[in-house]
C-alpha cells in the first residue's frame, strides 16, 4: 500500500523541529538559507552554538555553509539590535521578525546568545561527513580505533593494485590456468572495496566462487596493509565510526555522541549512502537529539558521490516529521507553471520520490525577462530524423553522435540570438530576499 503523503510546507517561523525531521528542498528553494536560519533560531532560543552539529558533503560546501551561518547569526543579531534601539522589526526577515516578537527582556537575552555565539564561532562544528567522523573517532579514544599517527590518503589505487597483483600471483603462480584475467581481477577487487557495505553472496560454480573469494580477500588484505602502513582512506573513517556505533561498547559510544550535541543539521542529505545514514541514525536518530535532514530526493536518483536512493527513502520513512520548502526564490512563476504541467503528479522511479509543486517568491510572480525572441518561459524542441544534419542508423533511427551535434548547434544558435537581441532582465532583489535565499 502506498504511504500517504505527509509532506506539508515548512514554515521557518513555525515551531522549531524536534525528533527526526526530513525537509524536502528542490533547487532554488533555499536549502542553505533554511539551515542557516534554523541555526540562528536554535542559538537565539537557547541552544549553545557548540551544541549544534552542521554536516554537509564537500569541503567547498562546508566553507560556504560556515560563511552563511556566520552571516545569518550576524544579520539576526544586528536586526534585534535595531529593534532594541526603537526601530520596527524588518518583516522581510522572517527570523528577525519572529525573534523580535517577544518581551524586551527576552529579546535582549536572544540577542546576547547570538553575540556569544559570534564571539566563539570558531568552536562551531561545521564539517564534511568525513571530517565529522574523524573528529568523533578522535574524541572517542580507544573506542574510536583511530591511531593518532595515521596518514590520510585520498587515493588508494596504487595500494589496491598491489593487493590484486599479490593475490593473483599467489593463487596462480603454480601454473593453474586462471578462469579470468588480471584486469577482471582488478575490477572485482575495486568493486568490492568501493562498496564496503555490500554483501558478498555465495556463488555456484568454480569460477564464480573464486571471484567471491577474491572480493573478500581483497577487502581483508587491503585493510591489513592500511593498518600496517598506518594509512587510511577517507571512507575508512565512515566504516570505523560505523563499527564503533555497532560493535561491543556501542552503547557508550552513542551516549557520548548524544551528550555532545543537542541539534544536528545535515545538508544535501540526498547524497547519503547506507553507511552514512546508519551512522547518523544510530548516533542521533533516537533520544533527545534533534535531527534535521535537508535534501532533494529527486537528485538522489543520480547516485551522486555514491548516494543510495534507498538510504534517503529509509531516512524519510524513519522521520517523525516531513515537510517541503515550497517557495522557489530563483525562478519566475511562469517557468514553475510550465514544469508543473510537465511533471505534475510524477513519481520518479519510486513511490517515495515525488515531484512536489512549489511557487515563486512574490517578487518573481511576473516575468523578469522582456524583449526575448521567444517569450515562453519553457520550450520543448524536437530533433526530427528528417533533418539533413541527422545521420540515420541502419534501422532508421537517429545516430547519437549526429543528434548530439545537432542539439549543441541548435542550442548555441538559440543562445546567440538571445544575447544579440535587446532583451532585458529586471533585477528585483531589492524588494525581497530572493538573492540571499537562492
Amino acid at each position: 500500500m502506498t504511504e500517504p503523503d505527509r509532506s506539508g510546507p515548512f514554515d521557518i517561523r513555525g515551531p522549531l523541529p524536534t525528533g527526526v525531521t526530513v525537509l524536502e528542498a528542490s533547487a532554488g528553494t533555499g536549502k542553505t538559507y533554511t539551515i542557516a536560519a534554523l541555526a540562528a533560531r536554535y542559538v537565539a532560543e537557547g541552544t549553545p552554538l557548540q551544541r549544534l552539529l552542521l554536516v554537509t558533503f564537500t569541503r567547498m560546501a562546508t566553507g560556504e555553509l560556515r560563511d552563511r551561518v556566520r552571516e545569518r547569526l550576524l544579520a539576526v543579531e544586528r536586526g534585534l539590535g535595531l529593534v532594541q534601539a526603537g526601530a520596527p522589526a524588518d518583516e522581510r526577515d522572517d527570523v528577525v521578525a519572529l525573534l523580535a516578537a517577544a518581551a524586551p527582556d527576552e529579546v535582549n537575552l536572544r540577542r546576547q546568545r547570538l553575540v556569544e555565539a559570534l564571539a566563539d564561532f570558531d568552536a562551531a562544528t561545521i564539517a564534511t561527513t568525513h571530517g565529522f567522523c574523524q573528529e568523533m573517532l578522535a574524541s572517542l579514544g580507544s573506542a574510536g580505533d583511530l591511531d593518532p599517527d595515521t596518514t590520510f590518503v585520498e587515493d588508494t589505487r596504487d595500494l589496491v593494485s598491489d593487493v590484486v597483483d599479490d593475490l593473483y600471483v599467489r593463487r596462480f603462480h603454480g601454473g593453474d590456468r586462471p578462469p579470468f584475467g588480471r584486469a577482471e581481477a582488478a575490477a572485482i577487487a575495486k568493486l568490492a572495496i568501493d562498496n564496503p557495505a555490500a554483501a558478498i553472496v555465495p556463488a555456484a560454480g568454480a569460477a564464480p566462487q573464486m571471484r567471491r573469494r577474491l572480493a573478500g580477500a581483497a577487502r581483508d588484505e587491503l585493510e591489513r596493509r592500511k593498518r600496517r602502513l598506518a594509512v587510511m582512506g577517507y571512507d575508512d573513517l565512515l566504516t570505523r565510526l560505523d563499527e564503533a556505533l555497532s560493535g561491543d561498547g556501542s552503547a557508550g559510544v552513542i551516549a557520548r555522541l548524544r551528550a555532545r550535541f543537542d541539534v544536528v543539521l545535515v545538508d544535501e542529505f540526498q547524497d547519503t549512502d547506507p553507511v552514512q545514514w546508519r551512522i547518523v541514525r544510530r548516533a542521533f536518530g533516537g533520544g533527545d537529539v534533534t535531527l534535521v535532514l535537508i535534501g532533494d530526493p529527486k537528485q538522489a536518483i543520480y547516485a551522486f558521490r555514491g548516494a543510495d536512493v534507498y538510504a534517503y527513502l529509509a531516512a524519510a520513512e524513519a522521520a517523525g516529521t516531513r515537510a517541503t520548502l515550497d517557495v522557489n526564490w530563483r525562478s519566475d512563476q511562469g517557468l514553475i507553471d510550465a514544469y508543473d504541467t510537465m511533471f505534475g503528479g510524477a513519481k520518479l522511479g519510486h513511490e517515495g520520490i515525488v515531484y512536489r509543486r512549489v511557487h515563486s517568491a512574490e517578487v518573481n510572480r511576473a516575468p523578469r525577462l522582456t524583449g526575448a525572441p521567444h517569450p515562453a518561459p519553457l520550450r520543448l524542441r524536437v530533433v526530427q530524423r528528417s533533418d539533413p544534419s541527422i545521420v540515420l542508423t541502419k534501422k532508421g533511427y537517429a545516430n547519437i553522435a549526429s543528434a548530439r551535434a545537432h542539439v549543441a548547434k541548435d542550442l548555441a544558435g538559440d543562445l546567440v540570438a538571445l544575447l544579440s537581441c535587446a532583451a532585458q532582465i529586471e533585477l528585483r532583489s531589492a524588494e525581497g530576499a530572493a538573492v540571499e535565499r537562492a
